[in-house]
């Protein structure tokens, strides 16, 4: 019995070397996941945003968000052309900025400021590009004003403006100052030209905004918490932005809006679970909400075989 008791405890203690060695390989494997992959991957995923105001002539009106570049900081150029590429991939009808092209920390050189326009100047949109500024724009406003309109970007600060599409009913986009420069004027942002209940998309930079404009607008799009960069199971995102309030990433469903949250299309040197949201596809359909990661069609709704639980497509 003794004999049996001390070849266990022998057994044990070569076992609890062969564990750290595991513990340590598995660390460093995660560590090197956090820093060289993830940072690196890209997803691609459509959501069919359903609403019996949005008018039939706008089924299957594509738009494409992309937000929080911070170029220079942590994204290059040739990361900047992915994303354009991918964003002329999707033939969107709209294509929407939601802040921070460039960082506080970061000067741009006249090469920079030249490779930004013509890189975004060849993002394709059927209908039209629009663009808010993000808290760090604030750096130099006229600079990030110059690259936007230049690239053929409609900048919305505190605008709201039609959109026709197919019909003589249009939606609504509007855009927002920056809450954290006191800029935000919601009333102004959100006043129509033409009396009617039409359905309303605000582009805003910090996702705090949504609690003020809940009882106005249909669908809001945001950026700005960069998707909390680490998220640890059961716990959440480690990284909690000003502003952001409890919305850190992906959707959240109110009464009578909807707000998505962007992770980002910069590369930071380290995330988890928090796949860059490098271009997001919102397919427009005119019966109710659903959030699915895959490529449909509105009309795929209708039919009874479709299947929409846990779809998504990546590249």
């Amino acid at each position: 019995m003794t004999e049996i008791k001390e070849e266990e405890k022998q057994f044990k203690l070569k076992l609890l070397p062969k564990i750290g060695i595991f513990l340590v390989i598995l660390i460093c494997l995660l560590i090197s996941y956090m820093f060289y992959v993830e940072p690196k991957l890209l997803t691609t995923k459509e959501y069919p945003i359903i609403n019996e105001k949005i008018p039939d002539s706008f089924n299957g009106f594509k738009i494409v968000q992309f937000a929080d570049l911070h170029f220079g900081r942590s994204t290059n150029e040739n990361e900047v052309k992915k994303v354009v590429a991918a964003i002329n991939e999707n033939k969107p009808d709209i294509v929407v900025f939601t802040g921070d092209l460039f960082d506080a920390y970061i000067n741009l050189s006249n090469e920079n400021v030249d490779f930004l326009k013509e890189a975004l100047k060849q993002t394709e949109a059927k209908i039209g590009k629009y663009a808010i500024r993000g808290d760090s724009d604030y750096l130099n406003i006229k600079l990030f004003e110059e690259i936007m309109t230049e690239a053929g970007f409609t900048l919305l600060e505190n605008q709201n403006v039609p959109i026709f599409y197919e019909g003589t009913t249009p939606i609504y986009i509007s855009g927002i100052s920056s809450v954290s420069k006191k800029d935000a004027e919601y009333e102004k942002a959100l006043q129509k030209e033409m009396e009617g209940s039409f359905y309303q998309i605000l582009l805003t930079h910090e996702p705090i905004v949504w609690s003020n404009v809940q009882s106005s607008t249909d669908f809001v799009l945001a950026g700005h918490s960069l998707g909390g960069l680490i998220n640890i199971p059961f716990i959440g995102g480690i990284v909690q932005k000003e502003n952001t309030g409890d919305y850190i990433k992906g959707f959240y469903k109110g009464k009578n809006s909807t707000l998505y949250v962007s992770n980002g299309n910069h590369t930071y040197p380290c995330r988890y679970n928090c796949i860059n949201s490098t271009w997001y596809l919102f397919l427009l359909c005119s019966i109710l909400f659903m959030d699915i990661g895959k490529s449909v069609r509105c009309q795929d709704f209708s039919n009874p075989t479709f299947s929409y639980a846990n779809q998504e497509s990546s590249c």
